[in-house]
């Protein structure tokens, strides 16, 4: 399958998957000290491996719930990014799908369902925005508007405080607690940045695919850590948090 191919099919996966949040009654578990899941993550996440694999025969899903496997073809699924957001009825989540082609990410989409905003883009696709609200097109700030929860609850990383002390004297910082939505953004030219550190594939990989067909910079700083974005920003923050977790 072509990189158009895969993306085409995730974002059909991705819409036919975000039917199922409506009329959803949502339970919540614990997963970890900080961490939750809900039956919404576990249901999205089986109908996107059922959707996914049997549009593209052979191919294997990296999820967040239900564990991981590897093939040529290769998805990364996050059924929804910002789960503590969404069980709280906080519209900042999303459902975040990207296909990787011999290791290689070719092919991204994040659905905001609260918003039914897509995010889209692969190899020889360019990036795309489709929504059905409101949408302002992005003007100019006097300092770089920065996306990033650094520091999460329970880090064990020390100077992350610092970190976002100095930040805020240089940048105008949100906190979005959904790394997809917070990627799809910056490839939106919404925020200039976004970092992040506690990732994982499934958090980065379809934002990663956004923002690099945005013109934009993605950077992986360790395996659990990034920046992207445009702009000296983009050194600054990727100085400071490989200080961090190095």
């Amino acid at each position: 399958m072509t990189p158009g191919a895969l993306l085409s099919l995730a974002v059909q996966s991705c819409v036919d998957a975000a039917e199922l949040l409506h009329g959803l009654t949502v339970d919540v578990a614990a997963k970890g000290a900080f961490d939750q899941v809900s039956n919404a993550d576990l249901e999205v996440e089986a109908f996107l491996r059922r959707s996914l694999t049997d549009g593209a025969p052979g191919s294997a899903v990296v999820g967040e719930e239900l564990g991981s496997a590897s093939a040529p073809v290769t998805w990364f699924v996050d059924p929804i990014d910002g789960t503590r957001n969404f069980v709280r009825g906080i519209p900042l989540s999303c459902i975040s799908v990207a296909a990787a082609v011999d290791g290689t990410l070719v092919a991204g989409c994040v659905l905001d369902p609260f918003r039914d905003e897509l995010f889209t883009a692969a190899v020889d696709v360019p990036f795309a925005v489709r929504s059905s609200g409101l949408v302002i097109t992005p003007g100019v700030s006097p300092r770089p508007l920065v996306l990033t929860d650094i520091p999460l609850p329970g880090s064990p990383y020390s100077g992350e405080m610092d970190l976002l002390s100095s930040l805020l004297a240089v940048a105008d910082v949100r906190r979005v607690y959904s790394t997809a939505l917070s990627l799809a953004w910056v490839a939106a030219g919404r925020a200039d940045a976004a970092a992040n550190i506690g990732t994982h594939p499934w958090d980065v990989a379809a934002g990663a695919v956004l923002v690099r067909a945005a013109g934009g910079q993605f950077r992986e700083i360790s395996a659990n850590a990034f920046v992207a974005g445009r702009g000296e920003i983009v050194d600054w923050l990727a100085s400071r948090v490989k200080g961090i977790v190095s």
